[in-house]
């Protein structure tokens, strides 16, 4: 029988192995779309270097050139927490097993919460609730410098097809340095929601060209990894990204991965737990990514 003074300590395994058993583990898409970083700041900052000009040749002495600070900007770490608390007499004669069950949940919570911050960017890229280095939102048509460069944009309204694709592709490889420079772009990688699967699946792994008759070859084919996924709410827009970039740009600071605890309310006599975890993420620059908001 579980007395009154053991009663917590008999659950504790219980619900540590049933929180993670719901939680399972940070969901892959974290590590494959941010760099993950240690950190034990509340408020990262982040500056942008100007750019220089192209080497230009040796005539006897060397020619300078100046480096100035672009934008700046930061990311501050958020903590996030859930709880139940479980009352002795339910867990007493609870016949069903709810009890071991209710941990799980916790762990559900977490898991949930960190996808959702993992594709908060892409589903909020033609808004302001989260901005790049400009203050402006991730994929926008006026992206500016400081620096004395050209405006910029990486948002388009393409629906998804081949011919958007490529047209996207030429346009991310025409980006530019905040002083209009050429910026080396290498788009690897297809973003899409779980409604637009089967198209990037076909764009990129057929042999021939897609939706055609014709027997040429599919210029596509092997061209970009695809990340489907089912956190992007909107069923057609759509990203093209340089994976390599998306690892210096697209930032996560992890100050306390997920934990869970647990505590007796003696008054209450009940048993509660808690789930915790603390970070910040954002967008260092916005020249990693190409969105197609398509209607």
């Amino acid at each position: 029988m579980i007395t009154t003074g053991n009663w917590q300590e008999a659950l504790e395994p219980i619900a540590k192995k049933n929180f993670f058993a719901g939680f399972k583990e940070v969901p892959a898409e974290r590590d494959m779309l941010f760099d993950v970083v240690k950190s034990d700041k509340l408020t990262e900052t982040y500056l942008e270097l100007g750019d220089i000009g192209s080497m230009e040749e040796f005539t006897g002495s060397v020619p300078y050139d100046e480096v100035e600070q672009g934008y700046t900007m930061t990311i501050t770490a958020r903590e996030f927490a859930k709880g139940i608390q479980i009352q002795r007499k339910f867990a007493r004669t609870d016949q069903l097993d709810i009890v071991k069950s209710l941990p799980k949940l916790l762990g559900l919570a977490a898991r949930r919460r960190i996808a959702s911050d993992v594709f908060y960017g892409y589903n909020n890229a033609f808004n302001t609730s989260i901005t790049t280095i400009d203050g402006l939102q991730l994929c926008s048509s006026a992206h500016t410098s400081n620096n004395g460069g050209s405006t910029q944009s990486n948002y388009g309204t393409s629906a998804f097809s081949a011919v958007a694709v490529e047209a996207t592709r030429i346009l991310m490889k025409r980006f530019l340095t905040n002083r209009d420079q050429r910026f080396e772009v290498m788009p690897d990688m297809l973003l899409v929601p779980r409604e637009l699967e089967e198209a990037a699946y076909e764009l990129t792994a057929s042999s021939g060209k897609v939706d055609t008759a014709n027997n040429n070859r599919n210029f596509h084919q092997g061209k970009y990894k695809v990340l489907v996924a089912d956190w992007l709410t909107d069923t057609t827009n759509w990203f093209l990204i340089d994976s390599e970039l998306l690892k210096q740009f697209a930032v996560w600071n992890n100050l306390d991965d997920v934990e869970m605890k647990q505590d007796e309310n003696f008054d209450g006599i009940s048993a509660k737990y808690r789930a915790y975890m603390f970070y910040g993420f954002g967008f260092r620059d916005w020249r990693f990514v190409f969105g197609q908001e398509a209607a």
